[in-house]
């Protein structure tokens, strides 16, 4: 089921403009909070409340006491010991997850199957004729796993930012999220959800078993986690040239582009005359003939020239693009002969009529390449974006586990997650 799962990691990078914009709004707001307080991170009267002495988590008085794990019967003393299991916990007798359950515990903050039950459901619902129906309960549960997971990090990264600011700052930073939410999010999810309005979507969030404030507080926790985690993260350092050379010549057949031609093409197709050739032979020599008139007027001519009689009469699978095909890499058409002439003509000369399995053409070629490698010197900027985002996206990880270390996670799928075994998990995600 790996491949109907989503992915909503913090740490993803691949976001949309608008989500930078809001990133870019988050971090003017906390600014402008950290600057206009008098307290400092790390100050002693300011310092967050004494961890409690169980392994429950960080303290938040916000959030109810924490629920300890279900208890887990420990095996009787004539049976071997059994290393933890590394797998999910999936019964194959998979019984239906309510909203109301508690999912998991990330550092104290709960987490209910209804955060993350409505975007499980949506899958199945889009996949539902690819899952056999004694499979579904299975399906949804793998899925509701692999959504609360997804959240780990956010969680941890809420929990920690919300241990470095004052409480009554959290409020006024919550209110400024409100505009993005209502302007970005709100319109992304009913184009999602192939909606029309904010009344639908209030229905189908509820059908699915969540609601529009369920899904505002996700946002915000989302955002500000992602944001925080931007702001944790050192700065990578500066990219060099010798760095972008080496990286250049360690990748030298990526730069190798083969030769490659654009063209045009008239085509007359067998099945369209019944199979008969006879007819299909004078059809696209009677569009050679009128072509060949137009072109000898413009001897000169490099540009289309079959565009208006392609859109009348050719069968080509560009017909209605007037004949125009995008850039051709050599060998990638089925037919040799084709091949051989985008390769061989001269640009604007007329193809001699062309045979293949499907019917008869004739082409003229308007521009070409030839094989070659892209210089350093233009490939040079692409690398340093490359090298900037591979060392960010190192520190970023760095970060994560960092505070995966020492936290406290639980979940109804894997039971109690320690440091080392957590990590395992969350690597493992980041490799599909």
């Amino acid at each position: 089921m790996t491949s109907l799962s989503s992915n909503c990691d913090p740490q993803d990078r691949r976001k949309p403009a608008t989500y930078l914009a809001t990133a870019r709004c988050l971090l003017l707001v906390l600014c402008a909070y950290f600057a206009n307080c008098s307290w400092v991170v790390g100050q002693a009267s300011f310092a967050p409340p004494p961890r409690p002495t169980s392994t429950s988590g960080a303290y938040n008085p916000t959030l109810p006491p924490p629920i300890a794990p279900p208890v887990v019967q420990q095996p009787v003393a004539s049976a071997p010991s059994v290393a933890p299991e590394t797998n999910p916990i999936t019964p194959t007798n998979a019984q239906p997850i309510e909203g109301g359950e508690i999912v998991a515990r990330v550092n104290g903050q709960i987490v209910l199957a209804s955060d993350v039950l409505w975007q499980v459901n949506k899958i199945i619902e889009a996949n539902r004729d690819r899952i056999p129906p004694e499979q579904v309960e299975k399906a949804r549960r793998e899925l509701l796993r692999q959504q609360v997971m997804g959240l780990v990090d956010t969680k941890l990264l809420y929990a920690d930012f919300r241990q470095n600011i004052p409480p009554e700052n959290l409020p006024k930073i919550e209110e400024n999220l409100l505009q993005p939410f209502e302007e970005n999010e709100v319109p992304r999810l009913i184009e999602l959800l192939e909606l029309k309005d904010n009344m639908e979507l209030v229905e189908k969030l509820e059908s699915f078993g969540s609601s529009l404030d369920d899904v505002r507080r996700q946002f915000n926790e989302r955002t500000i986690a992602g944001e925080w985690l931007r702001q944790k993260a050192p700065k990578p350092k500066p990219v060099t040239h010798d760095q972008m050379l080496e990286y250049y010549q360690e990748h030298l057949a990526e730069y190798d582009f083969p030769a490659q031609a654009k063209w045009e093409e008239l085509m007359v197709r067998f099945n369209r005359l019944d199979g008969d050739r006879a007819a299909a032979w004078r059809a696209i020599a009677d569009l050679g003939n009128e072509i060949w008139q137009r072109a000898s007027k413009h001897p000169g001519l490099r540009g289309p020239i079959f565009s208006e009689l392609a859109k009348q009469k050719s069968h080509g699978f560009s017909a209605d693009k007037g004949g125009l095909q995008d850039w051709t890499t050599k060998g990638a058409l089925r037919s040799e002969a084709l091949n051989e002439a985008l390769f061989s003509l001269q640009v604007g000369q007329l193809s001699n009529i062309i045979e293949t399995e499907a019917g008869f053409h004739i082409i003229r070629v308007l521009q070409r390449k030839d094989a070659g490698r892209t210089p350093f010197t233009e490939a040079q900027a692409a690398i340093r974006k490359q090298l900037e985002s591979g060392g960010q996206q190192k520190l970023v990880q760095e970060e994560l586990k960092k505070l995966r270390k020492n936290c406290c996670v639980w979940t109804a799928f894997d039971g109690d997650l320690s440091g080392p075994r957590l990590s395992e998990i969350m690597q493992k995600r980041q490799r599909r």
